[in-house]
């Protein structure tokens, strides 16, 4: 595995962009978008006011929708100047969001909120966000809503409480954004790990970064799990695919005993493949 020492806080939502052939993530704590090469070369970086839970690159390249702690906003990547747009929960000031993908079509943003006080409560939600800028909520009642993927059809949506330990499947219509059918699809144990950000294979199989120990966990279908990979940062965020052979893991060190490698990027070599996620479809402002 290599390592890139990015020197994040809370590094998450790494994201492989074609169009550009570099890699996007945030750093949740130290709040900003950043932007590598396939080399782990910085080559642009966007400081932001506050917590940033999310981000979504859109179709017109020039601009990117991030999930601020006070809500969703538009940043102009040329310029780095901020345009806000609303918030999801006025009346949640103890949220921020959370985690977020575009769906497989383009034209959905699908993104969470968490409890920002300890102990957690589960004031949390998922909503997605359509391309004409109109919100609903999929699903209420999470403490740290985490874990957004789909299945290779587009059919399927997965979604994760961390706090909980559960992993969800629902049925997903891509036609209007809505799930159905909701069920459990795994409960990761105390060994596996908490479950926080994933990524979806090829054959199906969900990638979920076991947050409490240490692991990459991969799950089939039917929700079994077929590997346990552990990796060098106590703390892995999420997954993503890049380049043919490469997935690449963020991870955070606000943990008791951080170590040298806490907060950086994991490359591990793979055999599989992940869909290309597509750009945002954002028709509004």
């Amino acid at each position: 595995m290599r390592i890139w020492r990015s020197g994040a806080e809370v590094g998450e939502g790494p994201f492989w962009d074609e169009a550009s052939q570099s890699l996007f993530w945030i750093d949740i704590r130290r709040p900003a978008l950043h932007r590598y090469d396939v080399e782990g070369r910085a080559l642009g970086s966007w400081p932001l006011p506050e917590p940033v839970g999310a981000f979504a690159l859109l179709a017109d390249g020039e601009r990117a929708l991030v999930a601020l702690a006070s809500g969703l906003a538009l940043l102009d990547l040329p310029s780095g100047e901020l345009e806000r747009l609303f918030d999801p929960e006025p009346e949640r000031p103890e949220n921020r969001l959370n985690e977020g993908k575009i769906s497989p079509c383009g034209q959905f943003f699908v993104f969470g909120s968490m409890d920002e006080r300890e102990p957690k409560q589960a004031t949390g939600s998922l909503y997605r966000l359509a391309a004409d800028g109109r919100v609903a909520t999929l699903a209420r009642d999470l403490v740290v809503a985490n874990g957004v993927a789909w299945s290779p059809d587009g059919g399927t949506l997965y979604f994760s409480d961390s706090r909980a330990a559960i992993i969800w499947a629902a049925d997903w219509d891509a036609s209007v954004g809505a799930i159905t059918n909701r069920r459990v699809f795994a409960t990761p144990s105390a060994d596996q790990g908490r479950p926080d950000g994933a990524a979806m294979d090829d054959e199906g199989c969900y990638w979920s970064a076991g947050v409490s120990t240490g692991r990459l966990n991969r799950f089939a279908p039917d929700g079994a799990l077929l590997e346990s990979i552990p990796l060098p940062v106590q703390a892995p965020t999420m997954p993503a695919f890049g380049p043919p052979g490469t997935l690449f893991v963020t991870s955070h060190r606000r943990i008791a005993e951080p170590k040298a490698d806490d907060g950086a990027i994991i490359l591990v070599p793979t055999s599989r493949s992940g869909p290309r996620p597509p750009r945002f479809s954002l028709r509004v402002a």
